[in-house]
């Protein structure tokens, strides 16, 4: 009577380990796509020269050494 104890045990594990499993894929998703969000958003910040005169016309000169 003992075997079936013992398989549910490990049932439970099983189970344990394979939310843990997915708890950390879907974190790790989570975290890659708030990554790419945000280096996204600091590339467009980088990129927009309207925010430099706070909507007043200003002259902008930019060095490229290229």
């Amino acid at each position: 009577m003992s075997k079936p104890h013992k398989q549910k045990k490990e049932s439970k594990k099983a189970n344990r380990r394979q939310n843990a499993r997915w708890l950390v894929t879907i974190t790790s998703v989570l975290i890659l796509l708030l990554a790419i969000w945000l280096w996204y958003e600091s590339l467009e910040e980088d990129n927009n020269l309207n925010s430099i005169g706070q909507g007043d016309n200003v002259v902008v000169q930019i060095h490229d050494p290229g």
